[in-house]
Parts: structure tokens; C-alpha cells; sequence
């Protein structure tokens, strides 16, 4: 009904949102949840909240995140300003355990596991938020060598750095690229995999220094090329 009107107020689609939110939240429908909520946040003043109201709305939006199977992208919630009314309250590690999942430092995720074992959610999907981090690493790890010349990976580099054996890296990898996380090629005799292409996302500050990093060679990389194309064809350069 509300698609069919011309025109709509910001407060219907709010209280469209809410009930929607609320609903999924009961359902237990991680995905749904959170882009309904994200909607109802987009519709409305986080200002106008109470603080109870933005410190709740941020954990459960969190919670959604962490658990939802469709979700590997955390942009969209870091980047809101409601996730910054955790910090100085009980729930703050649930911001420091979203950063470590968008950074995949499976460390930093280890390191707060007595802290989610406080929350039964969490508890009850322990098993697929460990593949979920290591997903997020591997993604991480992808990230790191697109554009630097090193986009063929071998099984053990990957096993290194998301701390699972060898045998058990074919298999995450081909959950990522079904997942549509990775776009590239598995080579099951060499054990290495070629990336193409990785999931856009949501940077860190360390990210970005490590994406600065990485355009200052590529911008040294063009430079030596067109100086060895002047020497060897100067007419180009004419």
C-alpha cells in the first residue's frame, strides 16, 4: 500500500520500519532484520533516541551482523553514526568485536571470545562465526595483494594466515567464491589459487594506509615503465 502512494512521510515509512524490524527481530531473521532496521535509522533522527534506545539499537544491529549468513560487508553499520553509542558502555566490545570481523583479525576476535561467551546468541553460533572470520581473513588477505603483482596465492599462505590446515583452505575458499566474497580459480593440484577480484569494503584507517601504500608503488611501478618506454621509443613521447 505504502508503494503505491504518490507520496510518502518520512514517519509512516519510520513506523513501517519499526514494526518490520521488530517483527524479524523476533523471527530471529538476522539479514532481514538488519536492513530493515539500517531503513527505520535512515527515516529518523538517531539524535531524537534515547540513549538506552541507540545503545540497544546498535547491539542488536551488531548481533544482526555478526550472525547474519548473507552479511560479510559491515560499511553500511561502521560507518553509522549509531554504532559510536557502544563506546563507554557495557556493550563496547561488540564495536571492537565488528572491527576485528571487518578487519579479519582473527586475534582480536579470539581475544574477545570470553567476553561473547556472556551472550547466549553468540554462543549458540560460535561453529559459523569462526568460519566467518576466517572468511573475513582470507577476504582480508585478498585484499591485501590485489594490485601488487601477487594475486596467485598458495594453499599454505592461506593456512598461515587463517589459522586452519592445509586440507580445510580448498573448501573456505570455495565457500567464499559461492558466496560471491572472491571472484578467481582454485588449482587443486598445485594447491594455489588465482584472485581476480574481491568484495568491495568498508576500510580502517590501517586499510587505507595499506591501500595509500599500495597506489604510491603502482604510481612508481607507471613511472619506471614510461621511463624505460621514452628511452626505447621516444617518438611516444614526442
Amino acid at each position: 500500500m505504502i508503494e503505491d502512494f504518490n507520496h510518502v512521510e518520512p514517519v509512516i515509512y519510520a513506523s513501517f520500519y519499526r514494526v518490520c524490524a521488530d517483527y524479524y527481530k523476533a523471527k530471529a531473521a538476522f539479514g532481514q532484520y538488519y536492513k530493515n532496521a539500517l531503513l527505520l535509522l535512515a527515516c529518523i533522527d538517531v539524535k531524537e533516541l534515547g540513549v538506552e534506545d541507540r545503545v540497544q539499537r546498535a547491539y542488536d544491529l551488531s548481533i544482526a551482523a555478526l550472525l547474519s549468513d548473507t552479511i560479510y560487508n559491515f560499511g553500511d553499520l561502521l560507518s553509522h553514526q549509531i554504532v559510536e553509542s557502544l563506546r563507554g558502555t557495557e556493550h563496547e566490545w561488540m564495536l571492537e568485536l565488528l572491527l576485528a570481523f571487518n578487519a579479519g583479525s582473527i586475534g582480536n576476535f579470539e581475544s574477545l571470545l570470553g567476553k561473547m561467551h556472556g551472550q547466549p546468541l553468540l554462543v549458540q553460533q560460535e561453529a559459523f562465526l569462526q568460519q566467518k572470520i576466517r572468511l573475513m581473513a582470507l577476504i582480508e588477505s585478498m585484499f591485501k595483494r590485489q594490485g601488487a603483482g601477487a594475486r596467485t596465492v598458495a594453499f599454505g599462505d592461506i593456512s598461515a594466515e587463517t589459522k586452519l590446515p592445509v586440507a580445510d583452505i580448498e573448501h573456505l575458499v570455495m565457500k567464499a567464491l559461492s558466496l560471491g566474497l572472491i571472484r578467481g580459480s582454485i588449482d587443486q593440484v598445485d594447491q594455489i589459487i588465482t584472485i581476480q577480484w574481491v568484495q568491495p569494503r568498508y576500510l580502517g584507517k590501517d586499510q587505507i594506509r595499506s591501500l595509500v601504500d599500495r597506489l604510491s608503488q603502482w604510481e612508481t611501478r607507471v613511472t619506471q615503465t614510461a621511463q624505460k618506454m621514452s628511452q626505447t621509443a621516444p617518438e611516444l613521447f614526442v
